[in-house]
């Protein structure tokens, strides 16, 4: 016996290299795994289970992998947008009013946002991450974290000004905060990696080749490597970083992390947004994965990430929703369809990025490039029972056609906004059910929110040096 059948639904298994459709099929589980999966009448018959759940007029599909969000700054949702360069003039000088001791609160909304449009799966990039790891385990989400190590100490911009450095120059590197946030990662891999059965795993986070020295980017790399660890980069997000590495090592940024060994397979690389194809290419080839945050970068930069050079050079690709400030969302669905629709329009090409492609970048792409495909990301014998249920009964899903083409991939990736997700299960305990979250309240966060945000505007409105930011010019002219 064993302890749950799932059953009715299509299926979406994601095994092979294609979708994995089965018709009216069933899924076994126990103890949080996967036991077996196929038709309907023929895992029914294997065995009795403890629990029954129908899933008819469902897709039952793997949970969503966000691969990289910085789920904290969900504070600032919207207050990056439409400025440039967007870094210098608002998410800094704002966000640096974020008060740390809510940042716990602005996790929790942005896990319970994902959840909700069925994510399973976080690559979680923030600080202070021992505070916000409550968070990932309170509502019984999945979880890649790191916190990031940096040399670039905000609190220093005023005295950078009085030294001449201008928004949009190479910014001043602080050796002693690279050693205390790297510190603060190695406490948190030691207090919380493997949490829960390994579903919290902890991995390092050098912030950008900009942003540490080469010196301090070794360091963090030879400690992840001493521990198995992935390394989790910003990498060729902007110009800024290019012009920085080439005004302190003579290379831009992707040839410069070649040439320091960072290059390899144990480095999945953010965005590549300002890359040549030869870059791509390379990155590709050393054996790293790619992480493409299609509306983040589409909002703040106007620019596409270049993951459909990187699938045909044969790497890996997940996608992730970055930051609410410049993306206002954390909702995959949304990213699987301006990667297919950016892509398509930008090559003129209507066959590019296919739906098919695109939704197994979200799903078991995303969990192979956070270096937990073995574990989640398609519905397989010996996996985690991460999944979710899919309304097939109403629109945008329905009607489902099956017969002689079916049309359910491409309603999932062009139409789906995550509204129709019913359930969603990680390690085979249902952490959300028709709109409910069943591990936390839902009221009582509403209202902690509204509180902490009150906090937020009211200290940023205290700092006189915000008045000329462009976003809140924007505010002052009537426009936003």
């Amino acid at each position: 016996m064993y302890d749950t059948l799932i059953s009715g639904g299509h299926l979406l298994t994601m095994a092979g290299d294609g979708v994995g459709f089965i018709e009216n099929g069933a899924i076994a589980i126990d103890k949080g795994m996967i036991v077996a999966v196929g038709p309907r009448d023929e895992i029914e018959a294997k065995d009795e289970p403890r629990e029954r759940i129908d899933a008819t007029g469902c897709i039952v599909m793997p949970g969503l992998v966000d691969a990289h969000l910085h789920s904290a700054a969900t504070t600032g949702r919207g207050w990056a947008q439409e400025i440039s360069p967007w870094m210098a003039s608002g998410y800094g000088p704002l966000m640096r009013h974020a008060i740390e001791e809510d940042a716990p609160l602005w996790t929790l909304l942005a896990l319970m946002e994902g959840v909700a449009n069925g994510t399973t799966t976080f690559g979680d990039y923030e600080f202070p991450m021992n505070e916000l790891i409550h968070s990932h385990i309170a509502i019984g989400s999945r979880a890649v974290v790191c916190e990031g190590v940096t040399e670039l100490n905000w609190a220093n911009r005023e005295q950078w000004i009085a030294d001449g450095w201008v928004p949009g120059e190479p910014t001043p590197l602080d050796r002693e905060l690279g050693e205390q946030t790297l510190a603060n990662e190695l406490d948190l891999y030691a207090r919380w990696h493997g949490h829960d059965d390994g579903r919290i795993r902890v991995i390092f986070g050098p912030h950008a080749a900009d942003f540490l020295s080469k010196e301090m980017l070794l360091k963090v790399q030879e400690e992840a490597r001493k521990r198995g660890a992935a390394l989790h980069l910003h990498t060729a997000q902007d110009a800024r970083e290019n012009k920085a590495t080439e005004q302190r090592y003579g290379l831009r940024a992707v040839p410069y992390l070649d040439s320091i060994g960072l290059l390899a397979e144990d480095l999945i690389a953010v965005h590549l947004s300002v890359t040549t194809d030869d870059e791509v290419d390379l990155v590709a080839r050393r054996g790293a994965r790619m992480i493409c945050c299609a509306n983040s970068i589409g909002i703040i930069d106007g620019v596409l990430p270049p993951a459909r050079r990187f699938l045909e050079a044969g790497g890996v690709v997940g996608f992730g929703t970055d930051q609410s400030p410049g993306n206002n969302s954390h909702n995959i669905f949304a990213e699987m369809r301006a990667n297919a629709m950016f892509a398509k329009i930008k090559t003129e090409d209507p066959l590019v990025m296919p739906a098919w492609q695109v939704l197994r970048a979200a799903t078991i792409g995303g969990a192979t490039a956070l270096g937990i495909g073995d574990l989640t990301g398609s519905l397989e014998v010996g996996k985690a029972a991460d999944l979710i249920f899919v309304d097939a009964t109403r629109p945008p899903m329905a009607p489902v056609l099956l017969e002689p083409a079916r049309n359910i991939v491409p309603n999932l990736v062009y139409a789906e906004s995550g509204s129709n997700v019913v359930l969603n299960m990680v390690a085979g305990r249902i952490i959300y059910r028709d709109g409910t979250y069943t591990l936390i309240d839902e009221a009582e966060t509403k209202q902690q929110v509204a509180d902490a945000a009150k906090r937020f505007t009211d200290k940023v409105a205290a700092d006189p040096g915000v008045n000329e930011l462009p976003i809140v010019q924007l505010t002052r002219t009537g426009r936003h």
